[in-house]
């Protein structure tokens, strides 16, 4: 069994090759799915709460998202505190649902579609890392487009995140998003027949 790490950052299309992987075949496990999962848990609203007040909290009592982005995207101690909180339990969920498919007796693919999986540094989550990257432009015109907000909000989350200069130095592998979602099923077909075939 291969774990194939997808990285990019925001907007770059790392999603869209996980799920072309799923179609070709693995088991997908997406983080991002996990963070929502862990929002929702009390122990981490609590945390949460304490840490960034109550005006994260939307009029229901569960976590606003956006609400939390708008105070993490603008402050890099809070995001850095935010990180510290939520990382450490999406890493340790990660290695356990690896874990239990390996106990399981699953011997196909698994791939973890995690957009920070190599922002700080070489990773022990996967066996392949590929990152997907597109141009900042492209991405801030994706950002607002798919998750509308605004110019400033977009610029802020691009920001934020570490250049995919820096990430690359980590992956095996580089998948250019560049042109259209066609074009970027195809080099990632390719790189499966690549790295799993081959």
């Amino acid at each position: 069994m291969v774990v194939i790490g997808v990285a990019g950052n925001i907007a770059s299309g790392k999603s869209t090759v996980a799920r072309v992987f799923e179609q070709l075949g693995a088991l997908v496990i997406d983080a991002d799915v996990m963070v929502h999962e862990l929002l929702k848990t009390d122990p981490m609203q609590t945390k949460l709460v304490e840490t960034f007040g109550s005006e994260i909290l939307a009029p229901e009592g569960a976590i606003d998202r956006r609400a939390l982005g708008r105070i993490v995207f603008k402050n890099t101690d809070a995001r850095q505190t935010l990180n510290r909180i939520v990382r450490p339990a999406i890493r340790a969920e990660i290695r356990r649902r690896i874990a239990e498919e390996r106990a399981h007796g699953h011997q196909d693919v698994i791939v973890v579609d995690a957009a920070l999986m190599v922002e700080t540094g070489p990773t022990d989550l996967a066996d392949v890392i590929i990152l997907v990257t597109a141009p900042p432009a492209v991405r801030k015109k994706r950002i607002i487009h798919r998750n509308q907000l605004s110019e400033e909000e977009a610029e802020q989350r691009i920001a934020a995140q570490t250049p995919d200069t820096q990430q690359a130095q980590w992956a095996d592998y580089l998948l250019e998003n560049t042109g259209t979602q066609a074009a970027l099923t195809r080099q990632a077909e390719n790189l499966w027949n690549q790295i799993v075939k081959d």
